[in-house]
C-alpha cells in the first residue's frame, strides 16, 4: 500500500462518502497538502488563534449586556433643610417638560414624589427628606437612544440643586455601577482626596451621576471651649458641653401619660388614650439659628455666668451627614452610573486617573462595583474552563484508552477562539458572562468533532492501517458526519442569536453567537489541524525521540 491508498469495499457506505465530490476534489487535496507541510499548517492556524485575541480591543467587555431601557428615574436634591414647597417649586420645570414629552409620545407616563415616600422599596427614597424629589418615567418605543443624555443636558446640576438621571433596566439582570471607597487617617485628608477624585471622575466620558457621601456635608458650628475661662465660672469643658446640649437638643423633663385628663393635653388637641407624650425643655429654634445667637447663650456656674462666646471660640464648618469608618480609619464612598457599553474600558480609565493623582499621605483608594464583579465573574468562568478541560481529557483517556489521542483532541479547543471573538466583533455584541458561558459550552461541543475523527482513525489503525492511511481514510469518511453535526447545531442556535434580546440573562444572543462562531472555525480547522497534530504525536515525535535515544545510547538494544 502507498500513502493515500484506500482499503475498503466498493459497495460500502463509506466508499460512497469518500467519493463525494466535496470530499474528493476539495477536502482530500487540502488534507494531503497539510500532512506534507505540517509547520506551514500549524503555525498559521495557531498564529491566527493567538492574533484573534487582538479583537478584544474592538469588543465591549461588560458583566451583563444592557437590555432595553424602559424606565428612567429623575432625582432632584436640594440642600439639607429645604422646605417641601421649595423642593416642589424646583421640581416643577421638570414636571412641565415631562408633560410636554408625554404629549409628544416620547414617554408613556410619569410619577413624581416629593419628600419621603412611605411605600418606597428603594432605601435612598426612604431616607430622602423634604429636600428631595424624584420622578419615575416610563418610556415609549419612540424614545431616542440618547434620551437620558438629553435630559441631563436639559436639567444640569446647579449650586442650588443637583439633578441625576438614572436608567432603570427592568428587563435584564441587575446592573451595578462604580463603587469606590476612600480611607484616610483624618477627615481633612479624606475630604481633599474625595473632592479631587470627584473632579477627575466628572471628566470621564461614559460615567455619570458621580456622587459621594462627603458632598452631602451640612453646616455646623464647632465650639472650642477655653478650659481656663470655663474654670473661672467653676465649670469644666464637659459641664459647658452639657449646658449647650440643653439649649440645642433639650432634655425630657416629664411625660404626659396616655389617657390623662390634663388640661394642657386637651388644649393642644392631643388625642387622649393613644400614646405617652414627652415634654422636652430646650431653647426656641429661632434663638439658636445664627452664629451671634449661639455666642450669646448664657452659661452659668457656681462662680458666675458668662455668654458662650466669651469662654469659647465658635466657628462655622461643614460636617458629614454620616460618619463611616473602615479598619478604624475615616472612610468615604463614591458611586456613579456607567453608560458606556464597554464597562471594562471605563474601569481602565478610572484606574489610570486614580494612579496619576497625587493624593494626601495616608489615603487609600479601592475600586469596586461592576469592575470587581467583572473580575470575579470572569475568573470563575476561567476556573470552570480549566476544570472542564481537565475533566474532558480524563473522560477521553478512560474512553479511548490512550493518553496521546485525548491530547490531540484538546488541541482543537484554541481554534474555537477565532470564530468566537470574530463573531462578537462582527455583530457588535459584548463580551460578558453570557458570551463566556458560550465559550464554556464550546469545550464540550468542539471536542465532539475531534472525537468522531480520532476514534475512527484509531479503529482503522487497529485494522492494520498506517498513521497516514488512517488519517486520509478517516478524514474522508468522517467529513460528512462532522459537517452535519456542526451545521445542525449552528442552525439550531440561529433563532437564539438572531431574535433573542441581549437582556435575557445568561441564555442570550451573545451565548448563541459565540457558540456558532466557535463551531464554524473549529470545525473547518479541526478537519485539517487535528490530523497534522495526530501525525506529529504518533509518528514524528516517536521517531525523533528514538533517534535521540539511539544517539545517546548507541549500544542499547
Amino acid at each position: 500500500l502507498r500513502p493515500g491508498d484506500v482499503i475498503q469495499s466498493e459497495d460500502s457506505d463509506d466508499s460512497k462518502t469518500s467519493n463525494d465530490p466535496i470530499t474528493k476534489r476539495i477536502y482530500t487535496p487540502i488534507l494531503l497538502w497539510s500532512l506534507k507541510h505540517k509547520l506551514a499548517t500549524l503555525i498559521p492556524a495557531f498564529g491566527i488563534a493567538f492574533a484573534s485575541l487582538g479583537l478584544l480591543v474592538f469588543i465591549p467587555v461588560t458583566l451583563f449586556p444592557s437590555g432595553g431601557i424602559q424606565f428612567l428615574e429623575i432625582t432632584m436634591e436640594l440642600p439639607l433643610g429645604a422646605s417641601m414647597n421649595r423642593t416642589k417649586a424646583s421640581m416643577q420645570p421638570v414636571e412641565d417638560h415631562l408633560a410636554y414629552l408625554k404629549n409628544e409620545g416620547v414617554i408613556d407616563l410619569y410619577q413624581t414624589t416629593i419628600g419621603n415616600n412611605p411605600n418606597a422599596v428603594n432605601f435612598t427614597q426612604i431616607i430622602g427628606g423634604s429636600n428631595t424629589a424624584s420622578s419615575l418615567v416610563r418610556l415609549t418605543e419612540n424614545a431616542p437612544n440618547n434620551f437620558s443624555e438629553q435630559l441631563r443636558a436639559k436639567f444640569p446640576t446647579t449650586p442650588e440643586f443637583s439633578v441625576t438621571v438614572s436608567e432603570v433596566d427592568t428587563a435584564g439582570p441587575p446592573q451595578s455601577g462604580l463603587e469606590m471607597s476612600i480611607n484616610a487617617n483624618n477627615y481633612g485628608n479624606l475630604v481633599i482626596a474625595t473632592n479631587s477624585i470627584m473632579e477627575a471622575l466628572g471628566n470621564i466620558e461614559g460615567l455619570v451621576n458621580v456622587t459621594s457621601d462627603i458632598s452631602e456635608a451640612r453646616d455646623e458650628f464647632i465650639i472650642e471651649v477655653n478650659p481656663i475661662k470655663a474654670s473661672e465660672l467653676g465649670l469644666s469643658v464637659r459641664d459647658v458641653a452639657s449646658q449647650v446640649n440643653l439649649f440645642l437638643v433639650g432634655t425630657t423633663v416629664t411625660t404626659i401619660k396616655a389617657g390623662s385628663s390634663n388640661k394642657m393635653t386637651i388644649q393642644r388637641g392631643i388625642n387622649e388614650g393613644t400614646e405617652d407624650l414627652d415634654v422636652v425643655l430646650k431653647a426656641r429654634p429661632s434663638e439658636v439659628d445664627s452664629l451671634s445667637e449661639v455666642k450669646s447663650l448664657t452659661i452659668s456656674g457656681p462662680l458666675g455666668f458668662a455668654p458662650l462666646g466669651n469662654i469659647s471660640n465658635i466657628v462655622p464648618s461643614k460636617g458629614p451627614v454620616t460618619i463611616s469608618r473602615t479598619d478604624s480609619k475615616r472612610s468615604a464612598s463614591i458611586t456613579g452610573a456607567i453608560t458606556d457599553r464597554d464597562t471594562q474600558a471605563v474601569g481602565k480609565i478610572v484606574e489610570t486617573e486614580i494612579d496619576s493623582m497625587e493624593l494626601p499621605i495616608g489615603v487609600d483608594v479601592s475600586i469596586g462595583g461592576v469592575f470587581q464583579d467583572i473580575t470575579e465573574g470572569f475568573n470563575a468562568i476561567f476556573l470552570s474552563m480549566g476544570i472542564g478541560i481537565v475533566m474532558v481529557y480524563l473522560i477521553m483517556v478512560a474512553g479511548l484508552g490512550s493518553l496521546r489521542d485525548p491530547f490531540v483532541i484538546v488541541t482543537s479547543l484554541p481554534l474555537a477562539i477565532i470564530g468566537a471573538l470574530a463573531s462578537l466583533a462582527i455583530t457588535g455584541r459584548s463580551l460578558g458572562l453570557p458570551a463566556m458561558m458560550g465559550m464554556l459550552l464550546l469545550i464540550g461541543v468542539v471536542v465532539t468533532n475531534a472525537v468522531v475523527l480520532v476514534y475512527f482513525v484509531a479503529q482503522l489503525r487497529s485494522q492494520g492501517y498506517s498513521v497516514h492511511e488512517a488519517l486520509i481514510e478517516g478524514g474522508r469518511v468522517r467529513l460528512r458526519p462532522i459537517l452535519m453535526t456542526a451545521v445542525t447545531t449552528g442552525f439550531a442556535l440561529i433563532p437564539l442569536a438572531s431574535f433573542a434580546a441581549s437582556d435575557s440573562g445568561l441564555i442570550s444572543a451573545e451565548l448563541a453567537t459565540v457558540v456558532i462562531g466557535g463551531l464554524v472555525t473549529s470545525t473547518f480547522l479541526t478537519l485539517v489541524v487535528v490530523p497534522v497534530v495526530y501525525t506529529i504525536i504518533h509518528e514524528d515525535l516517536p521517531q525523533f525521540l528514538k533517534r535521540v535515544w539511539n544517539k545517546l545510547y548507541p549500544n542499547s538494544a
